[in-house]
């Protein structure tokens, strides 16, 4: 298979496999080509006795800005095959199968039998924070950001992992407000191991493969697995399977539905209309 969404580096003499999601032009958003091919990629590093763990990162300014949502109202985007040409607000239908498409490369990053690094660049947002979450260590670079703007045009995140690996007053205080913040910020609510210069970040995440190789191989496998279960026990598998039929739901309280509403091809409304502030809780009929 050739790639054409992400880069897949493998190094047997380094032992390790490094993917760069690769569409830089639009910030690494997260298409569903990305994603699939993302998913393949996993499997080639899983599968690979030489690989002993896996860098990821992004190319350019971002490691992923989010979801691409071009697609966003389109089933027939999901195939990979179309974009949203229409202004009408997305069926609940439609989402139901997005949603369900679109949280498949969270649990190939969370399943995945080899320990993957995550090498933070630049923006780091919606579903692409998510993405960096179920790494199993998270470096980030200086000039990184992190949150879930998207929480204020609607929904609810597909992949709910904020809770699992920072404090919940913390995954409240970004997912309630939608606010971005700086990777110090990020760091001392535990959401980064630690920030290096952005020109160190791949040869920081190297470091951490070179302690992994000192491990034997399957008991690091058996160590991540063990590890996640304790997620696993307080819900998380669940909760990834909840988050995809709750967010076709908040896309369809009376207010979210405005944001569909307004021209694709007009950034700038969408985003005032975003930022805004006093968005109520329903249409307030006279």
């Amino acid at each position: 298979m050739t790639f054409e969404t992400v880069d897949y580096d493998l190094e047997e003499d380094e032992l390790r496999a490094t993917i760069t999601l690769d569409r830089p032009e639009k910030m690494n958003a997260l298409s569903t080509p990305l994603m699939r091919e993302l998913r393949e990629a996993l499997d080639r590093a899983s599968s690979n006795d030489r690989v002993r763990a896996v860098v990821l990162t992004g190319r350019g300014d971002a490691f992923s800005a989010g979801f691409d949502l071009s697609e966003s109202k389109d089933s027939d985007a999901i195939d990979g095959e179309a974009e949203a040409t229409s202004d009408e607000v997305p069926s609940v239908d439609v989402l139901l199968d997005r949603m369900e498409e679109i949280s498949k490369h969270v649990r190939a990053v969370w399943e995945c039998n080899k320990p993957v690094v995550a090498a933070v660049n630049g923006h780091c947002l919606a579903g692409g924070s998510d993405l960096a979450m179920v790494c199993d260590i998270v470096i980030a670079g200086e000039s990184a950001s992190f949150g879930y703007p998207g929480q204020r045009i609607a929904g609810h995140p597909p992949a709910l992992t904020y809770p699992y690996f920072m404090g919940l007053h913390a995954a409240k205080e970004l997912l309630l407000t939608g606010k971005v913040i700086d990777a110090e910020r990020a760091a001392e609510m535990g959401v980064f191991n630690r920030i290096v210069p952005d020109d160190e970040l791949l040869p920081a995440a190297y470091e951490e493969v070179d302690a992994i190789k000192k491990v034997p191989g399957n008991g690091v496998r058996i160590q991540k697995h063990s590890l996640n279960a304790v997620a696993e026990q307080a819900g998380f598998t669940a909760t990834l399977k909840l988050s995809e039929f709750l967010d076709p739901l908040t896309h369809m309280t009376d207010i979210s539905k405005e944001y569909y509403r307004l021209d694709d091809a007009d950034w700038d409304a969408r985003l005032a209309w975003m930022n805004e502030t006093d968005k109520t809780m329903r249409d307030v009929l006279d």
